[in-house]
């Protein structure tokens, strides 16, 4: 009796050794997981260009597909981005998930949020520009009304004047604090991959996306 009683003693301390060794290795996990929730938005450009880095070195795997259920597009990268965040910040900003895949829905829930800037006068609005600023363009080649409204920007396909978005990881600024230029993660188009690209103003001197004109912006953390 007293042999099996003793058995059953070491096999109980040898269990619960284990279960603490458990728990230190989780208090352990590295920086980004789950339970290492970010607080505020000081980490945020950090936290933008790693996972930016992460697609770039899989560029097959993220290769731009306007299939919907793929999520491969401008809007369904920009969808998996808000899925990471929402990983990285827990519980303290809210985030739209995949019910608002198009960047029609999506204009449309920053507005909802009461988020979403226009931008009519891109020179005056550069000091939106901002990391962490998610920027909405226009198509190329289309005449955009002086005036447009919300409606204009949220309309069914084909007669949304929106065309792409992307979120801005970092800006260059002269020492005026101009924009220089600005780096955009994003779903590029077809046959390539997402990654992020460099806007220079003496390009494209109204901020937009190689003759996509910038029509909105809003920020990625809404409390």
């Amino acid at each position: 009796m007293k042999k099996w009683f003793f058995l059953l003693l070491v096999i109980g301390i040898a269990f619960c050794g284990r279960r603490v060794g458990e728990k230190g290795s989780d208090s352990m996990a590295p920086t980004g997981q789950k339970n290492e929730c970010l607080q505020n938005e000081k980490s945020l450009e950090k936290v933008l260009n790693a996972y930016a880095a992460s697609i770039e070195a899989e560029p097959d795997r993220w290769m731009y597909s306007n299939t919907a259920s793929d999520f491969k597009d401008c809007s369904g990268m920009f969808i998996r981005l808000c899925e990471h965040l929402a990983a990285q910040f827990c519980k303290a900003y809210r985030f739209p998930d995949r019910k608002y895949h198009s960047t029609r829905d999506l204009a449309y829930w920053y507005a909802k949020e009461g988020n979403l800037r226009l931008v009519r006068d891109p020179e005056s609005s550069q000091d939106l520009i901002q990391v962490g600023q998610v920027m909405f363009y226009g198509k190329s080649k289309k005449k955009i009304p002086k005036k447009f409204k919300l409606e204009d920007l949220t309309a069914p396909y084909p007669n949304s004047l929106l065309a792409h978005m992307g979120i801005v990881v970092a800006v260059n600024r002269d020492e005026y604090g101009k924009v220089k230029s600005y780096t955009l993660y994003h779903g590029r188009s077809s046959g390539k991959p997402a990654s992020r690209s460099i806007i220079r103003s003496s390009q494209n001197p109204d901020f937009g996306n190689w003759g996509q004109p910038w029509l909105a912006t809003a920020s990625i953390l809404v409390k």
